[in-house]
């Protein structure tokens, strides 16, 4: 369904945009899809998220106009790990887990 989504917004609002922007205000309408191009090793390493913010970061510094986010979309459940996790959070996470008392075993 998503990709569906995505092809139909692709192959016909877009280009909608992209005309009405740049003949109306001369602006230049750019689409960065934050899922495609994000390689399974990129999930794997738990990269993603912070490709995404690289990503919105570079379309910041690059813009010359106004800058819009618009997160679409109907995905539930998945939660990505981060990169790193502060130790001030390790520790007492790690704990837990190594404390059999806290199982009830």
């Amino acid at each position: 369904r998503v990709h569906g989504e995505r092809n139909a917004l692709m192959e016909r609002i877009y280009p909608k945009l992209k005309n009405y922007c740049r003949s109306k205000y001369g602006l230049d309408f750019q689409v960065v899809d934050m899922r495609w191009g994000v390689r399974s090793e990129a999930s794997d390493d738990h990269l993603t998220s912070y490709l995404c913010m690289r990503e919105l970061a570079n379309c910041k510094r690059l813009s010359l106009g106004p800058n819009f986010i618009n997160f679409l979309g109907q995905k539930y459940g998945y939660r990505p790990f981060p990169v790193t996790i502060p130790a001030t959070h390790f520790e007492p996470i790690k704990e837990s887990l190594t404390n059999h008392e806290n199982y009830g075993l």
